[in-house]
């Protein structure tokens, strides 16, 4: 082989090794690190997801409504006299006896305001499952379903520090509330659809946990956790949560800082606890641009929470 031909595969080597190098710092740094899970913030999202398109499939105040069966217009009201004519009375607001008449028949519980979803009698008292989206879109965004997942600080060869952030919406569970208490919750997390922001480190996080034979992550609330009295009327819960986390076939007692609240008519709960690898027999998983990986990190959720 001549020395030119050595040179030019030099190069060409080169420049095919600086061009991967390039690819994976820009893929390990094109964004920042998603926002940890608050509570305030879901809200916020999520209301503004809610008031930015109408999709409950129900006629507006301003459509007309649709015909009665047998072609009658449901916007006049309609009696039988003893004879059988139909005596039709046009629509207007109705006198104060007139609405006496009209509320006889129904019972004594007010008309819910606008936005209350919760009968105000039943209060929260029951079982609530995980909402799952079957297209829950970007996670590393602002993600306005249910996830659950990690956050962990690496420090990069000539990069600097940065926070790795996995999650999916790969989670089931449910709830279940007296009057006054959380007493009982689980819930699952298929650990093998985690995802970060590139995929090499989430094949190296696969391994580290064993997902093959492990792909299950669990809690199990061991604790009843006090609710305020006005969380039927919107009021925000702030606390914790105590219960058995299962990562890898190893459970371990934790704490997570919980907050939640009713939001129309579903309950929203954020959460995170400090957890050690080690714990659950986890080593941090390494790459060559990785100079360090901290021993702990952060096990977050964002769930939303349904009444059947």
């Amino acid at each position: 082989m001549s020395k030119l031909v050595k040179i030019i595969l030099g190069a060409i080597g080169a420049v095919v090794v600086l061009a991967v190098a390039a690819v994976v710092v820009f893929i390990l740094t094109r964004d920042d690190a998603p926002e940890a899970v608050d509570l305030e913030t879901t809200v916020a999202r999520i209301e503004a997801a809610e008031a930015g398109g109408d999709d409950t499939g129900e006629p507006s105040a301003t459509e007309p409504s649709e015909p009665a069966a047998g072609g009658e217009d449901t916007g006049t009201t309609s009696s039988t006299d003893g004879d059988g004519t139909a005596a039709t009375e046009p629509d207007g607001p109705t006198t104060g006896a007139e609405a006496v008449d009209a509320d006889a028949g129904q019972t004594d519980a007010e008309t819910p305001s606008e936005g209350q979803t919760v009968d105000a009698g039943a209060g929260l008292a029951g079982v609530w499952t995980v909402e799952v989206s079957e297209n829950p879109g970007d996670l590393q965004g602002e993600p306005t379903v249910s996830f659950a997942g990690f956050r962990v600080d690496e420090v990069l060869n000539n990069i600097g520090d940065f926070t790795a952030v996995g999650r999916t919406a790969r989670v089931s569970g449910s709830i279940e509330l007296s009057d006054t208490a959380l007493v009982a919750a689980t819930v699952e997390v298929q650990m093998g659809t985690l995802a970060t922001d590139n995929s090499f480190r989430d094949g190296r996080i696969y391994q580290a946990l064993n997902t093959g034979e492990f792909p299950l992550a669990t809690f199990t609330l061991v604790e009843p956790v006090e609710l305020p009295a006005g969380m039927a009327g919107g009021e925000a819960f702030s606390g914790s949560a105590v219960g058995d986390l299962t990562v890898k076939g190893t459970t371990n007692r934790v704490t997570f800082d919980l907050q939640a609240q009713l939001v129309g008519d579903r309950i929203v709960a954020v959460g995170s606890s400090d957890v050690v690898f080690s714990d659950f027999g986890v080593t941090a998983p390494t790459a060559p641009i990785v100079v360090s990986v901290e021993d702990h990190g952060v096990m977050e959720f964002q769930l939303l929470f349904t009444r059947p």
